[in-house]
């Protein structure tokens, strides 16, 4: 049995400037290459190609396409858990693909969490230096910044409002469970602000019970330790009745899981949540009206 399934975010589609169709695009691509992946090799490598494929497509917010800092640039979060085993990354700036960096922290180091400039030295003994700025980001990012230097302060509180996507995540299931979540954050985060993505058992996890990665709201994904939570819920209900409970305590959120027995589940409570699923090379997406 083997199972992908990923995200691209929770939010309100129709305030996109794109087409519904680029979205459900980008997630049938993105999980297609996580179960090609998971066919010759492990639940590993699925959910790092998965979205290491979100991290290049710049509609979403992670890696080409991340959202900007207060100071105009893009610092990134990304985590792998996978066997027990984890790697992470924080505020890294100018790589490509941020996922892939978390990766190597895991298999190439006797660390869990590389932050800031420690991280992007670590990941230029792999990968070049890379701009992930994009010009509609950069002119998005102008637009927010003159509010802000008016006074206007009060879309802070409803940053996600000005990003109709956010964090991209990946989980796998072929015996073995795999999770993988990339994110830019949220627009204007203060400089050295880190999200719930690559924070264990908040974003991202992947335990004996199930494989989840969440996305939404940062900081209220991190105050219910949402992941872990929906994980020690098992077995005693039902992974849909889980993801629901802790939805409860955790406003503007959505996760994709698998558990230990292969079942496959979804959840947000955002007007809508962009994602796909592949199951024995069929895949599925979601359908969104507006």
């Amino acid at each position: 049995m083997k199972k992908v399934i990923v995200h691209g975010g929770a939010g309100d589609f129709s305030k996109s400037d794109h087409d519904i169709t680029e979205y459900k695009e980008g997630v049938e691509n993105a999980v297609q290459a996580g179960y090609d992946a998971l066919v010759t090799g492990n639940a590993l490598d699925a959910v790092v190609h998965a979205v290491s494929s979100l991290e290049d497509n710049p509609l979403f917010n992670a890696g080409t396409g991340a959202v900007l800092n207060v100071e105009g640039e893009v610092e990134a979060d990304a985590m792998v858990m996978f066997q027990g085993r984890m790697g992470a990354v924080g505020a890294l700036r100018n790589m490509r693909n941020p996922v892939q960096v978390a990766r190597l922290v895991m298999d190439e180091t006797d660390h869990v969490f590389l932050v800031g400039e420690g991280a992007y030295s670590f990941g230029r003994r792999w990968f070049d230096h890379y701009d992930p700025v994009t010009e509609e980001r950069r002119e998005k990012f102008e637009e927010l910044k003159s509010h802000f230097l008016r006074g206007d302060t009060r879309w802070k509180k409803n940053a996600h409002l000005y990003s109709e996507h956010g964090t991209v995540g990946a989980v796998a299931f072929d015996g073995d469970l795999a999770a993988a979540t990339s994110t830019g954050g949220i627009w204007l985060k203060l400089k050295g602000r880190i999200g719930d993505s690559p924070l264990a058992g908040c974003g991202t996890y992947a335990g004996e019970k199930a494989a989840l990665s969440a996305t939404g709201i940062g900081e209220n994904i991190v105050r219910s330790v949402f992941s872990k939570s929906v994980h020690d819920l098992l077995p005693e209900f039902s992974l849909e009745k889980a993801l629901k409970m802790m939805l409860a305590h955790s406003p503007e959120t959505g996760a994709i899981a698998i558990d230990s027995g292969g079942t496959v589940e979804y959840a947000f409570n955002t007007n809508n949540m962009a994602w796909a699923i592949c199951d024995r090379g069929n895949v599925s997406s979601f359908e969104v009206n507006i």
